[in-house]
Parts: C-alpha cells; sequence; structure tokens
C-alpha cells in the first residue's frame, strides 16, 4: 500500500504562510532576504497597524458606542500573539510538521485510508466555509465607508491614530491603501494559523481512529506493541502541540468572547440592511465559526482518545496467551486517561467549553446592552 502524503492536508497553510514571512525555508531564520522581507512585513503590516489602533483607544475621549466601533482591534490583537507564539515555537512546529508522515502514522489498510479520506473531505468543509467568511468580511469592511459613501468625509475603515492628518490629501487615500494591505496580510496569517492549529487537532483525531482499527485486529504481542508504541508517539505529539497552543488558546476565547458581546452591541446600534449592519452580521459569524472549529476538532480529540479502551478490550485477546491477556489489561489501563487539548489546563477545547463561551458572550452584551439604556 503507498504511503499517504499527510502533508496534503497542509498544502494551503505551507503555501500561504511563506507568502507573508512565517515560514522560512529552515528551522529557524537565516541571516538572508527572506528574513529582511519577514521584518518589514510582520513590523509594518501587523505589529504597526495593531499598535496605531490599540493606541487609539486610550488617546481618544470614547462611551461604549465608540467602543463597539473598535471591535476589531482584539481580532488583531490575537493575531499578533499567534504570529508571536509561532515565531517563539517554530523549530517545535516544524519538528511536528516532520513527524506526520512516520511510518507508526500511515493508514495500515484500505479501510483506513478510505476512513482518512472522508474525515478530510468534513474538515476541508469547514476550512472553506471559514476561509471564505473571512475574505467576505474583509471586502464587507473595507469597502464600508465606499459602499456608505463616508468616504467623502474621510472615514477610514478603522479607527486608528497616526501622526498625519488623514482628513486630507492624499493622506487619507495612503492611510486607506495601507489599512487594506495591512488587514489583507493579518487576515491571511491569522486565517493560516487557525487551520494550522485545527488541522494538526484533526491530525491527532485520525491517529486515534487508526489506532482503535488497529488494536482491534490485534492478534499476536508484536501486533499489541506496534500499537502501543503507536499510542505513545501520539500522546507525545499531543503534548508538544498543546505546549505551543495553549497561550494562543486563551489569548483567541477571551477575545472572542468580548469581540462577538461587542458585535452584538453595535449591531443593535446599526441601521439594519446598511453595510455596516451585514459586515458586524459577518462579523459575529465568523467570530462564531473560528471558536466552533477549536472546539469541535477539540472535542473530537477527547473523544475518538476516549474510544481506545473499549477497541482494545474488542481486540482477539480470549484464548490467547496470558502474556498477551496482561498487556491487553495494562494497555486499557494506560488509554483510560483521554487526550484533551486545553489552555494550560484551565479548560479544555470541548464543546461544552463552547457552549460556556457563548453563554458568556451574551451576559457581557446583556450589561452592555443594560450600561446603555436610556436612565428613567
Amino acid at each position: 500500500m503507498d504511503l499517504f502524503n499527510w502533508n496534503l492536508m497542509f498544502q494551503p497553510t505551507i503555501f500561504s504562510l511563506p507568502i507573508v514571512g512565517l515560514w522560512p525555508r529552515h528551522d529557524s531564520y537565516q541571516s538572508d532576504l527572506y528574513t529582511l522581507y519577514a521584518v518589514i512585513c510582520i513590523s509594518f503590516f501587523m505589529y504597526t497597524n495593531t499598535f496605531l489602533q490599540t493606541i487609539n483607544i486610550f488617546i481618544v475621549e470614547m462611551d461604549l458606542k465608540a467602543l463597539a466601533a473598535t471591535i476589531f482591534v482584539g481580532e488583531h490583537i490575537v493575531a499578533v500573539l499567534k504570529v508571536s507564539g509561532l515565531l517563539q515555537n517554530l523549530k517545535e512546529i516544524k519538528n511536528l510538521m516532520k513527524q506526520l508522515n512516520s511510518e507508526s502514522f500511515q493508514p495500515k489498510s484500505t479501510s483506513q485510508l478510505k476512513m482518512v479520506k472522508e474525515y478530510l473531505r468534513l474538515w476541508r468543509i469547514f476550512y472553506l466555509t471559514y476561509q471564505w467568511g473571512v475574505l467576505a468580511l474583509g471586502i464587507f469592511w473595507l469597502t464600508k465607508p465606499i459602499l456608505e459613501k463616508s468616504y467623502k468625509d474621510y472615514e477610514l475603515p478603522f479607527f486608528a491614530w497616526y501622526p498625519v492628518d488623514v482628513k486630507t490629501s492624499p493622506f487619507y487615500q495612503i492611510v486607506y491603501l495601507y489599512q487594506c494591505v495591512a488587514l489583507f496580510y493579518i487576515a491571511l496569517a491569522h486565517m493560516q494559523l487557525d487551520l494550522l492549529s485545527t488541522g494538526l487537532m484533526v491530525y491527532i483525531g485520525i491517529q486515534c481512529d487508526i489506532l482503535c482499527d488497529n488494536v482491534t485486529h490485534v492478534t499476536c504481542i508484536p501486533d499489541l506493541v506496534e500499537c502501543i508504541i503507536h499510542h505513545k508517539k501520539i500522546l507525545r505529539f499531543s503534548r508538544d502541540f498543546n505546549a505551543f497552543i495553549g497561550n494562543i488558546i486563551l489569548a483567541q476565547f477571551v477575545s472572542s468572547a468580548v469581540s462577538i458581546a461587542l458585535g452584538l452591541f453595535k449591531l443593535g446600534l446599526t441601521v439594519p440592511g446598511s453595510a455596516e449592519f451585514y459586515t458586524i452580521i459577518t462579523f459575529a459569524w465568523i467570530m462564531i465559526l473560528e471558536l466552533f472549529l477549536y472546539c469541535w476538532f477539540g472535542n473530537e480529540v477527547e473523544l475518538k482518545s476516549s474510544n481506545i479502551p473499549a477497541a482494545a478490550c474488542n481486540c482477539n485477546w480470549i484464548g490467547k496467551s496470558i502474556k498477551l491477556q496482561k498487556m491487553v489489561l495494562f494497555f486499557v489501563m494506560r488509554t483510560q486517561r483521554h487526550m484533551t487539548i486545553n489552555a494550560h489546563n484551565l479548560f479544555s477545547l470541548t464543546l461544552r467549553t463552547y457552549m460556556g463561551i457563548m453563554r458568556s458572550s451574551w451576559s457581557y452584551f446583556a450589561v452592555l446592552r443594560q450600561m446603555n439604556a436610556p436612565q428613567v
């Protein structure tokens, strides 16, 4: 049976990350032109843009309505944290990518290969939906001043502080173009890092499925030893993944909960049917979908790993040697503890967590709405 190329599921990400300067050819950045390109892109389009939007919140006196208009800032800050996390753990992430095509992680039969392709097809539907949603949001947001004709008042897509007067030409046009390029840069980097993270969760879940199928067909000690080795490698892969994803998950979930609440609050202040109205709806939908991707595939890892002990019990161990039976029992006991994707053990990525964040967002929205309600 031919080897399955796991890198194919990450092909869009591996193609896109070098464009934004986040994927050097080697395990780390070298003293070359690509590193210079990466420094310029990351500093100018991501860090500077996010800093100028953040500092505007503290410089300009804001009420709740004005604060709600800055809902994008939180996601830009999270994008900065994600990129910083990637750069800090680049060597470890590249090492994980090198392990994808290890012999232990290969499907062993046609039925397993079919199972893998079906699950990857589901994941592609999710990430294509997310991808097109992010693209639509970017277009909506950047063309909002044009569609609402507010460009005549020199309104920009995003509120930010600049050391020049953006109410005059040509500074307005230059800053508008800068915000367009910066948004697409941040969106591409942010989106591909999301797809890389969720893709690795999908990979861990599929490996649990393959292990379940392998252990069900165990007939001798060498087969079981191979399954034990496979299980240890999955655990190590999951542990290494958790090591760099924890901070990202924590920042993402806090920001998304607040952003969804601000988005709903802003939606209530927007004229129905306007360009801004559809932009806010798209933004809230993308935030909800992004959280769902993390929680769904994190939940899948926990569910699929919980099937391993039952699969071991279903193997053909009855009537076999005492040594094999003891090894099966030990394997069942060892796999009782489920694999989880978590944020520094504060919470796990599960559907329960997802519903909890949705309830928190609604609570924040209710508080904001109450604070903005006219006093009787």
